[in-house]
C-alpha cells in the first residue's frame, strides 16, 4: 500500500503524500524491497543528501536521515552489498570536523560537541565493514573478515576480543590488496572477498586479494 510505481520508493503511508530516507532504508534491511532493486532505491535516496551516489528518475521531497539514524543507512548499505561505497557516507562526519567540534554532536546544527553515542557509530562500522573484522560465531570462537576498503589504500585495525586481538592490516599496491591477518591461538576463520572464501588459520598470515 506504501509503494510507489512512479518513484520506486517507499512512502511513509499508503496516502503516499510523503516520503524518506527512514522507510526506505529499513525496506532495504528487512528486504521487504526485492533484492534486485534495493541498490537502485539506496542510490536514489542517499543521493538527496550523500555526493557520490546519483539517483536514477525523478527523487520526490524527502526527510533525510540525521546522525542516529544513519547507522540504519550503513546497515542497509551493507545488507544490499554495496560495502565499499560506505566512505560515500561519511560528509556529516567530515563537516563536523570542519565546523571544530571535538567531540560528534547529537544533531546538525546549531549543535555543539556533545560526545554523543548517537552519531559515534562510524568507530563500529570502520572495524566491521570498512576493516571487515567480526564474530562468525559467538565469542569470536571463529572470526569472518570481509574488508570493504572503498577508496582507501592503506588500512591498519585491530578488534579486542575474550581471546587477545584480532588484527588486519591492508595495503593497495595497484595489482591488488596485501592483506595481513593476524588471529588469536586455536581460532580459525574465513576471509571472504569478491565472492569467493579463504581459509584462515590462528596466528599471522599474509594473502594477495586480486
Amino acid at each position: 500500500m506504501c509503494w510507489n510505481d512512479a518513484y520506486h520508493l517507499l512512502a511513509d503511508t499508503p496516502t503516499q503524500k510523503h516520503y524518506s530516507q527512514h522507510a526506505n532504508v529499513l525496506g532495504v534491511w528487512l528486504d521487504v524491497i526485492p533484492r534486485e532493486q534495493q541498490k537502485y532505491l539506496l542510490n536514489k535516496i542517499f543521493s538527496v543528501s550523500d555526493p557520490g551516489f546519483t539517483a536514477h528518475g525523478s527523487v520526490p521531497d524527502m526527510t533525510i536521515a540525521t546522525y542516529y539514524f544513519r547507522f540504519y543507512l550503513a546497515r542497509a548499505l551493507e545488507h544490499a552489498g554495496m560495502g565499499d561505497q560506505y566512505l560515500k557516507l561519511l560528509k556529516p562526519w567530515h563537516d563536523m570536523v570542519a565546523l571544530g567540534l571535538t567531540t560528534w554532536a547529537e544533531q546538525p546544527e546549531p549543535t555543539r560537541s556533545d560526545s554523543h553515542a548517537w552519531s559515534a557509530h562510524p568507530n563500529f562500522d570502520f572495524l566491521t565493514i570498512v576493516a571487515g573484522i567480526r564474530p562468525k560465531t559467538p565469542g569470536f570462537s571463529t572470526i569472518t573478515v570481509e574488508p570493504h576498503l572503498g577508496s582507501l589504500r592503506h588500512v591498519i585495525s585491530a578488534v579486542p576480543t575474550g581471546m587477545r586481538m584480532v588484527e588486519a592490516d591492508y595495503t593497495s599496491d595497484g595489482s591488488g590488496v596485501i592483506a595481513e591477518i593476524t588471529l588469536p591461538s586455536n581460532v580459525a576463520g574465513q576471509l571472504l572477498w569478491k565472492g569467493k572464501s579463504l581459509a584462515l588459520r590462528a596466528g599471522h598470515q599474509q594473502l594477495r586479494l586480486p
